[in-house]
């Protein structure tokens, strides 16, 4: 345990030193303005023809804002090979070191209660994780960040952010963990089951307090002040069957450069906000667009779905692992002094098992993202009737990722259809409708 806990400090150390060293340098401007600008007679006179138009609109982008996008594109998979490797190599290193059983014996001492065993033992075992992988989240979410200008911020207001962004969704982890190992122990045959039915209620509880209780943590929420554009959100939610009073707006500008919107929570405390730099000088169709887009999700009924598809995701994995960690334990139990999953001391296994199958099928659940973003841009175009809003916002959204992506580009990494690929569906709405 000693070694472990050396290790934690050092990553600790390391974290800092880099996140001081990046906030030093000062963060370069983004380019999103270098985006060509253009006048309502220049979209007015676009030719009928897709992919005429769809070309105009990209020919606007510089090759600095190209660049940067490849740039972007690029690191994203050394952060996708580094936070894996560590994240494995931390756990499979607390298991060959000893240190989960050490802990598992420290943990019985402290309560002769499994569940709170388990319990404590999960929050030290996750409190372990985060300071040996804080330096590649602190790479990836604040140095390359800044490097790319999409961010300009003091390191210790990332770092708080990011560990209560993380205490948040570690407490469902422990919880969700303490009922998985209840079940493993009570009823062996059918674990799976529970755990996947105890995964539903901790997603649905998450998506319900996300709006009111988490989201707030980390940034300020109000309405929007009353003003002609936000009557026009308001009908057009209105409009399509949604029963809005407000629309508000977060101050994300404290944390980034980047344009962003998103429909949270649900039944009650669903919310529809707009973050500030979004509405800061923007192309008014664009913003109407992107509340469409947002409606979308609400009145589809996304949310429901996507907590459908991630209880199906998280029931195989747990399904695999009850096929996998009996035969790992015989395996290699005895050097790691765990006799049986029950034990509370095999959860880094569990974890180990499960970190793996997130990695592995997290193409499936971005392609069917994908579907779902692109179902929310079809009625977003419809219920805004604002092509060009779209076809502007994703042009000057273009440095953050690859503007033509490769095939493996969209698999590892796309959750959301390329920027191409949104102009191009803006356009195809546009003549289609041109042509009536």
């Amino acid at each position: 345990m000693r070694v472990m806990m050396g290790i934690a400090a050092l990553s600790l150390i390391v974290s800092f030193v880099w996140g001081f060293m990046a906030q030093s340098q000062p963060a370069p401007s983004r380019p999103h303005d270098l985006v060509a600008p253009v006048t309502d007679r220049w979209r007015e006179e676009l030719p009928a023809d897709p992919q005429l138009a769809e070309q105009a609109y990209l020919s606007r982008i510089p090759l600095e804002m190209r660049a940067r996008g490849d740039a972007v594109e690029n690191s994203r998979y050394t952060v996708l090979v580094t936070r894996f490797a560590v994240s494995i190599a931390a756990m499979v290193l607390i298991l060959v070191s000893g240190a989960s059983a050490s802990l598992g014996a420290s943990t019985a001492r402290l309560s002769g209660r499994r569940w709170a065993q388990d319990m404590i033992f999960a929050t030290a075992f996750f409190l372990l994780l985060f300071s040996i992988t804080l330096p590649v989240e602190t790479y990836a979410g604040y140095v390359r960040w800044r490097q790319f200008g999409f961010a300009d911020r003091p390191f210790l207001d990332w770092l708080s952010d990011f560990a209560i962004d993380w205490s948040t969704i570690t407490v469902f982890y422990v919880l969700g963990i303490a009922g998985f190992m209840a079940m493993i122990r009570r009823t062996p045959k059918f674990w799976v089951s529970w755990a996947t039915a105890i995964y539903l209620v901790l997603v649905s509880i998450y998506m319900v307090a996300a709006p009111v209780l988490i989201e707030p943590l980390t940034n300020h929420y109000s309405p929007i002040p009353d003003s002609a554009l936000k009557r026009d959100i308001l009908a057009m939610a209105r409009a399509n069957g949604v029963p809005a009073d407000n629309v508000f707006t977060a101050n994300a500008s404290r944390q980034s450069r980047l344009l962003n919107a998103h429909v949270s929570g649900v039944l009650g405390t669903a919310r529809i906000s707009i973050d500030d730099t979004t509405l800061s000088g923007q192309y008014q169709p664009g913003i109407l667009m992107v509340v469409g887009h947002e409606i979308g999700h609400y009145v589809m009924g996304h949310i429901y779905y996507t907590v459908l598809i991630l209880t199906l995701l998280a029931g195989t994995g747990f399904l695999l692992i009850s096929w996998l960690e009996p035969p790992l334990i015989q395996k290699f139990g005895e050097s790691w002094k765990i006799a049986d999953m029950s034990q509370t001391a095999s959860i880094p296994v569990f974890w180990l098992l499960f970190v793996v199958w997130t990695f592995v099928s997290n193409p499936l659940n971005n392609a069917y993202s994908r579907w779902q973003e692109s179902q929310a841009d079809l009625y977003g175009l419809n219920a805004s009737q604002a092509p060009h809003g779209m076809a502007e916002f994703m042009i000057h959204d273009a440095d953050t990722g690859r503007l033509e992506p490769t095939a493996l580009d969209i698999l590892l990494f796309f959750d959301h259809p390329s920027d191409k690929s949104r102009v191009e569906t803006a356009m195809r709405w546009r003549a289609a409708h041109l042509s009536r």
